[in-house]
């Protein structure tokens, strides 16, 4: 701790506060709406692509906390500060999760997670396991009601990608 923080010795709360710097930061430059929908604009349509493409099990789309940033505003993720976590926008190797759900009915609904390791994972470099799991943060959506299982139906969270989508096309040029 003492090399990472230049000699000082320094603890979590002023961790956070160094943190808070880069959170703000990203913040300005990737969640403006204008910018949001600008920036996250081609991630969207391949994240909505790839949720809708029948019979896939699994995606992986790899970015940064920029893309995480941008996709979350353009989607109108709720404003959150992150649990267990020094950095509470996005944390280092964070990942935003989308799970497709059916219900017995056949229904359709998306689970929208933040996931991360606690700084202690990160720190020990744990190995996570069943024993030993990921923080898993749920995002809530401005406008959108998830059910009691906190699953989104898939057709409002599509709705909401292809509105985040057209915002595109509407910027002035």
């Amino acid at each position: 701790t003492l090399r990472a923080a230049f000699g000082h010795a320094i603890g979590r709360a002023q961790w956070e506060q160094v943190a808070r710097i880069k959170d703000v930061y990203g913040d300005l430059l990737f969640t403006a709406p204008i910018v949001a929908v600008n920036v996250a604009h081609p991630l969207l349509k391949e994240m909505l692509a790839e949720l809708l493409r029948p019979g896939r099990k699994f995606t992986f789309l790899c970015g940064h906390d920029s893309n995480i940033a941008s996709v979350n505003a353009a989607l109108g993720v709720e404003t959150y500060e992150l649990p267990q976590a020094i950095e509470k926008k996005t944390p280092i190797g964070c990942k935003l999760v989308l799970e497709k759900w059916a219900d017995d009915e056949g229904r359709l609904f998306v689970a929208l997670n933040l996931v991360y390791q606690s700084p202690e994972q990160l720190r020990g470099l744990t190995m996570l396991n069943v024993g030993n799991p990921p923080v898993v943060f749920p995002l809530q959506i401005n406008g959108l009601t998830p059910n009691a299982d906190g699953l989104y139906v898939l057709d409002d969270l599509t709705a909401r990608f292809q509105q985040a989508i057209d915002a595109y096309n509407e910027i002035p040029e």
